[in-house]
């Protein structure tokens, strides 16, 4: 006796939730949204792109250190997932690990705050030496969090709302942060050094406090397919396997280390309107606001195409824009000029966040997830963290021209290997998708 027809039918839709996700789905969505917004807030009021290396430049670092400091946080952020995805991997729950390790991500910025007053006045080499410690912290402990994050987020969303929720609370935290921005741009102004950029800390540390509540609220079902506990040499001889058998992500590996040699030069935009165009210090905070501001349209927009179609034009769009500011800048001398650069900075940015790891989810079979998002964290960690050092020798020993232009050259690079050579993964995402519904369903309805 086989189940009724009333009980027994499945939900065709490859893009459907499993039950339990669909029980908790609203409620983590909403957390995650929180999460992520307030995440991104944070990041205003502590822009790598902007406020940090203003300050770094006021404490008296060099173009190499300036470009150092974002690259300690990236490398930071990429590098150990690949070696935390064997102990993260055959987890049945991920999150009690994400709330431990995230608090890495927080604490530094209220101590920065408070360490920024008493230092950096009369110690600047000193608070230099602690941002860069600070910096390096935020940086590891997100790529500790990053795989166990990431693989909670696609376990409690609906892979049909995944770029709805990144969509739009990248629009929404971008709508909040050019609010941030402008606020950052008068606190720079109106304070003297270091009480503006201690007040730019510690706004950070509030918002990050309420995305770590999103956190909390989280309700995370039981890992159905996991990755059993292997020793670390047969681990790392699975990884070789996945680069030899995925071709599409070996190539997507190449355009993502591309990518950030195309990024080289962004942390010295800021730098150069200030010192080469003559352009106040402060604009560092409007320059952020335009960053956000373009986020609020980009964002949700290709979220809701990706969610349609795919992934892969939204990373096409932010490599283009990537290669167009590096252009821009070479001939930007106003505000206006520069504040387009970093409105293409921003869509750019805010694209790579949205659309890099929901690649590489669809490029992962489920149960290989949090190896596939380690492994492509720890193989373009290198270049992120040379790139900027690259980036920072092109000013000191050619300028700032030659940084945008080397820039421009790999954005563009990576543009076209990505149009050229790798395959859009949704299809064979919805393959995986159908095959292991229509799996489950045969279990479920076989004879009673």
């Amino acid at each position: 006796m086989t189940q009724s027809s009333a009980t027994a039918q499945p939900d065709t839709n490859p893009l459907s939730a499993p039950s339990e996700v669909q029980l908790h789905w609203r409620r983590n969505f909403a957390a995650n949204f929180v999460d992520s917004m307030f995440f991104s807030l944070a990041l205003a009021f502590a822009s790598m792109t902007t406020i940090v290396p203003v300050f770094i430049r006021e404490l008296g670092g060099s173009a190499l250190i300036v470009g150092l400091m974002p690259a300690l946080v990236q490398a930071g952020q990429m590098l150990p997932p690949l070696f935390v995805a064997p102990y993260i991997a055959p987890l049945e729950r991920k999150l009690p690990f994400l709330l431990k390790m995230t608090l890495g991500e927080r604490l530094p910025w209220p101590l920065l705050a408070m360490l920024c007053l008493v230092l950096a006045p009369q110690y600047p080499r000193a608070m230099l030496v602690i941002t860069a410690c600070l910096l390096a912290i935020f940086g590891l402990a997100g790529g500790l969090c990053l795989p166990a994050w990431m693989d909670i987020v696609a376990r409690v969303t609906p892979a049909r709302m995944r770029g709805k929720l990144f969509g739009w609370s990248g629009a929404l935290s971008g709508l909040l942060g050019v609010t941030g921005g402008l606020g950052a741009e008068r606190a720079l102004a109106a304070f003297a050094f270091p009480y503006n950029f201690a007040a730019c800390f510690a706004a950070a540390s509030v918002c990050l406090l309420v995305s770590f509540l999103g956190l909390l609220a989280l309700r995370e079902p039981v890992a159905e397919e996991r990755t059993p506990a292997v020793a670390i040499g047969d681990y790392i001889h699975q990884i070789f396997d996945v680069l030899r058998r995925d071709r599409d992500f070996s190539m997507f590996i190449v355009v993502r280390i591309l990518g950030a040699f195309g990024a080289m030069a962004v942390a010295f935009v800021a730098i150069y309107a200030t010192e080469q165009r003559g352009l106040p210090n402060s604009l560092a905070g409007r320059f952020t606001a335009w960053m956000l501001g373009t986020q609020v349209i980009t964002t949700p927009l290709f979220g809701m195409l990706a969610d349609r179609h795919g992934y892969k034009t939204s990373m096409q769009f932010a490599l283009a824009a990537l290669a167009v500011a590096m252009g821009l800048a070479l001939a930007a001398t106003t505000t206006l000029h520069f504040s387009i650069v970093f409105a293409l900075v921003g869509a750019a940015t805010g694209l790579f966040f949205t659309t890099a790891l929901n690649l590489v989810v669809e490029f992962a079979p489920e149960a290989q997830r949090v190896t596939y998002l380690g492994l492509h964290g720890t193989l373009i960690a290198p270049a992120i963290l040379i790139a900027p050092l690259v980036g920072g020798w092109l000013v000191e020993a050619y300028g700032y021209p030659a940084a945008f232009i080397g820039a421009g050259a790999c954005g563009l690079s990576a543009f076209l290997l990505l149009t050229c050579c790798v395959h859009e993964p949704r299809h064979q995402y919805l393959a995986r998708i159908e095959a292991a519904a229509r799996s489950k369903n045969s279990v479920n309805m076989g004879p009673a």
